[in-house]
């Protein structure tokens, strides 16, 4: 029993004195796999592609760097207006008081405009509203209104027989639209009457060509 106690102790002597040995170079002892293993290294995930087979790969295109330089305000096209295919005839602004004017002209290329604008004189007045209230006065209102004596008309004749070919106005038998136009779109010798009264008439007269 004695020889088995100095047995153990030998044993145990020799442990010590190993784990007190000096570590090798490095720090690391050769026990250091055991006491603190290291993590492994984790290997990437595999990438899955889909390749239906529409795109067929090429060679990249090489980048070229552009010594174009981007448009501005400054350097864009000038865009032309689209030029009026009429040829303008009669353009005027005038006040007819019991005034008639008439011109010919021989429409070779149709059509034939007549546009025109219309102001009538304005008439204001005082009107006596009577309250349906015996409590209440009667009541003074202004209105202006457009003069019943204002009036104007377009009227287009062929030369030779005197036949009208169109005709338009403002008031009287025409409704009080301040805007009108007259189309002719037959070729012909034509005489063109402007008569009005009480109004301020924008007339603008234009055909196909000359």
């Amino acid at each position: 029993m004695y020889k088995s106690f100095l047995a153990v102790a030998v044993m145990i002597l020799i442990l010590a004195s190993a784990g007190c040995a000096e570590l090798p170079p490095g720090g690391e002892s050769g026990w250091s796999g055991i006491l603190s293993p290291q993590k492994p290294q984790e290997t990437p995930e595999e990438v899955m592609e889909y390749d239906p087979g529409y795109l067929t790969r090429v060679t990249p295109y090489p980048t070229v760097t552009s010594s174009m330089t981007s448009p501005t305000l400054s350097n864009l096209p000038v865009v032309t207006p689209t030029p009026d295919t009429y040829v303008t005839l009669y353009n005027r602004t005038a006040w007819f008081v019991w005034t008639t004017e008439a011109f010919a002209f021989d429409l070779t290329v149709p059509p034939l405009l007549i546009d025109f604008k219309v102001e009538p004189k304005m008439i204001t007045r005082e009107v006596r509203a009577k309250s349906d209230y015996k409590d209440r006065k009667d009541e003074t209102y202004r209105q202006t209104f457009p003069s019943e004596d204002s009036w104007f008309k377009v009227t287009v004749r062929d030369r030779n027989s005197g036949v009208i070919v169109a005709e338009n106005g403002f008031g009287k038998l025409y409704s009080a639209d301040a805007r009108k136009q007259i189309y002719v779109g037959q070729s012909g010798n034509y005489q063109i009457d402007l008569t009005g009264n009480d109004v301020k008439v924008y007339v603008l007269i234009r055909a196909g060509g000359v």
